[in-house]
This record gives structure tokens, sequence and C-alpha cells, in this order.
């Protein structure tokens, strides 16, 4: 099967073909970062691969290796650019997470004390027994 290379209805895949104006920082061969048009905070960057993927799971290994190279790069160089005391860098899957463009993307978001972002997740425990069952679909997931 061909790699998808862009989806004309896509808006990510527009604003890489220059149909659609970005503030880029960042160009590979095979990804793109560029400030996020609607901030979560000045400097809130997006990392995304040429390539039209809609999920991290589609992506190839070597072009999901590539991004995770540029990531900490990026990370440095917003951190550094904004002053910011922290990041956060977020991928969602699927729109239930957040998704909101079916093209693979992570947000570099400079964090600052005081910001107005929040993650309103309670966290749970695990039973040691759910633990075991859960790391074991896990790892036959991951040698298959």
């Amino acid at each position: 099967m061909a790699e998808p290379t862009s989806d004309p209805g896509c808006i990510f895949c527009k604003l890489l073909d220059g149909e659609i104006p970005s503030t880029r920082v960042l160009e590979t061969d095979e990804a793109v970062a560029f400030l996020d048009a609607f901030p979560l905070n000045p400097g809130h960057t997006l990392l995304v691969p040429r390539a039209h993927h809609a999920q991290l799971a589609d992506l190839p290994d070597a072009l999901a290796a590539h991004c995770g190279e540029l990531l900490p790069r990026l990370c440095r160089a917003v951190k550094a650019a904004t002053n910011a005391e922290g990041a956060n860098v977020v991928v969602n899957l699927g729109r239930v997470a957040g998704q909101s463009v079916d093209h693979v993307h992570y947000h570099v978001i400079p964090r600052f004390q005081g910001d107005p972002i929040r993650w309103p997740w309670p966290q749970g425990r695990l039973a040691p027994e759910d633990a075991a069952r859960l790391a074991a679909a896990i790892r036959a997931g991951l040698s298959s």
C-alpha cells in the first residue's frame, strides 16, 4: 500500500501545501513545525508530519522516529524563546481524546507558573491483578 501523502480535505495538508498561511519555525523533508493559530499559551507550537496519517499508530516507524528526534530540539527552542518554566508535549488520539484534526500532530505547549491550563484528570489506583492482566495484553500487542 502506498504511503498517503496528502488529503485534499485536511486543513493541515492544505497548510503544508501552502494553501493556508502558517508561521513555520522548523522544516525537514518529513515534518514541519509551526505556531498554533489558536495557542493555549504564547509559543504553542505544532509538529506535523508532511505525509497524511490520521492516527499515531498509522505512522511508519521511521517517520515516528524522526518526529521523536525533532521534539526535544523543538521543546528546547520553544522554552528558550518564551522563557517558559516547563512544557507539555501532547498528542491527542481520536475525537474522545480531543483530536480535532485527523492528521497526526504533536503539541508543544510552553508552561508558566499560574497559567490557566489545567489537567483535570482524576487519578485512580490499579489493583495488582488488573495491572498484570493489562501488562500482558499490552505486551501481546507489542509483539504482533
